[in-house]
């Protein structure tokens, strides 16, 4: 299903369009070489709770320039090895700086669903480029929007949610998550636009026109928020949201560097009613294929 929104702040700025694809699971896989089997019948090791939630910035335009090659195929081996149970353990996936084409194929080599969200500028193939999600099951993707970009220069930013179910919890009765993917705007000179951003989806956005986000159940925001765990712009973020590295000032890992240069430039958050959860096992995966790398944790709803 593919949407285009336009108006707003003008269909000369304003392009959103969000895509979902369905895309066949992949099938199980054998033992790797060298690593014996599970014997028949073998007690499976006791899972911890809740699931698993990453956010990358894949450098899909600049870093590939809309590539869509193997490179992700070894990103994907690489998170379904990441943690015990591979994609099962899984509740979603948020990438950022992705060509269309790039987020459809990590969804596909992952065995999962993907929305996206055109934020109006195109990739150096011409590809559309923005956010997108991957995840199991999706009862309902939110209109996507564009956060807000006072000066109009720097080009469009853009969010991507959906209401996610993990593995197991496709019926109507399990329990969901609202996910959302975003990518704020980047520069020293821009703090005051990047403050707008967080406001806006923190308090401001109303997806169905009447609520803000986590009016009616957790959220758990995904991305690159281009700012330091301390920078004023976040404050609305970690007042009463969760950040998978821990509170302000709790000392190390809450800064957790996740850009090549040392900083932490990439968050994951939770809040909402009904009890967002609480966040473990936080980690960074390193790779050659971005600037960024692959940051994780796991989410146990409701036991926050």
């Amino acid at each position: 299903m593919t949407t285009r929104r336009t108006g707003g702040r003008g269909a000369a700025r304003a392009i959103a369009t969000a895509l979902m694809c369905v895309l066949a699971a992949l099938p199980a896989r054998s033992a790797a070489p060298g690593r014996p089997a599970a014997p028949e019948g073998a007690a499976a090791p006791a899972a911890s709770p809740g699931h698993y939630v990453g956010t990358f910035n894949i450098y899909g335009n600049i870093g590939h320039r809309g590539d869509a090659g193997d490179w992700i195929r070894d990103e994907a081996e690489a998170v379904r090895e990441l943690v015990p149970g591979g994609m099962d353990r899984w509740l979603f996936i948020g990438l950022q700086e992705v060509c269309r084409a790039q987020g459809e194929r990590f969804a596909r080599e992952l065995g999962l669903r993907s929305a996206f969200v055109d934020t109006g500028t195109d990739c150096a193939d011409g590809q559309p480029y923005g956010n997108a999600l991957l995840f199991h099951s999706a009862p309902r993707i939110l209109p996507p929007a564009l956060l807000p970009n006072p000066d109009g220069r720097g080009g469009e930013r853009g969010v991507i949610c959906a209401v996610v179910r993990a593995p197991g919890g496709e019926g109507r009765s399990g329990p969901s998550v609202t996910a959302c993917s975003t990518h704020l705007s980047v520069g020293r000179t821009k703090d005051g636009e990047r403050r707008a951003q967080t406001r806006f989806l923190r308090d401001g956005w109303r997806p169905d026109g009447v609520r803000a986000l986590g009016a009616d159940g957790p959220v758990v925001l995904a991305g690159d928020l281009n700012a330091l765990p301390g920078a004023p712009e976040l404050d609305v973020l970690y007042e009463d949201g969760r950040e998978a590295d821990g509170p302000r000032g709790s000392g190390p890992p809450y800064a957790r560097p996740t850009y090549d240069d040392g900083r932490k430039l990439d968050y994951l958050f939770t809040w909402g009613a009904r009890s967002p959860g609480s966040w473990h096992g936080t980690g960074v995966r390193r790779t050659v294929h971005s600037d960024h790398g692959f940051y994780y944790s796991r989410l146990s709803p409701g036991t926050g």
